[in-house]
């Protein structure tokens, strides 16, 4: 029979002890830096829909079509489909970024700013219209990103805003 103070000096299986708490610290750190990775690729995304949101509002300002009732979207996502002789809404805007969601980005957490056309120009003018050829427009997209779904940890919000002058 071996005495306590013998079996705490002997050092069997402190390899395995070893190796399971390293193991968990490089899975945390591993885990960790994948989250992170994908709270930088919802950054990039939500940088690249303001411009492309941008784009789409600027080439469909108040003059694009002379039918100007006629909507630019026919459906909201997943479904959309754009007809291109239409003038752009805050709506269509929006339903146009949220297609752009790509795998491992939950669409309905990609909002846009519904005032879009501040109705100035760049040097600061007030425009007739507010989305005619020559005035500002302006996005700004916001996503909300969890790090960890399954753990109710409050989401990281992240935005993005861009501006062009309305070209149609």
């Amino acid at each position: 029979m071996q005495t306590p103070l013998r079996l705490a000096r002997e050092e069997h299986g402190a390899e395995l002890v070893e190796f399971a708490l390293a193991a968990s610290l490089l899975a945390l750190i591993l885990f960790g830096m994948l989250q992170w990775m994908f709270a930088m690729y919802a950054y990039h995304f939500t940088n690249y829909a303001a411009e492309q949101g941008t784009r789409f509002a600027m080439v469909r300002g108040y003059t694009w079509s002379k039918d100007t009732a006629t909507n630019c979207s026919t459906s909201a996502p997943p479904n959309f489909t754009m007809t291109y002789g239409c003038t752009a809404s805050s709506a269509d805007i929006q339903n146009y970024v949220q297609t752009l969601a790509t795998v491992g980005l939950k669409s309905s957490s990609v909002t846009t700013n519904t005032t879009n056309w501040p109705g100035t120009t760049p040097d600061g003018a007030t425009c007739a219209q507010t989305n005619s050829q020559g005035c500002l427009v302006k996005v700004t997209v916001s996503y909300s990103y969890s790090f960890i779904p399954f753990l109710k940890i409050s989401a990281l919000p992240i935005s993005a805003t861009s501006e062009a002058v309305i070209v149609q």
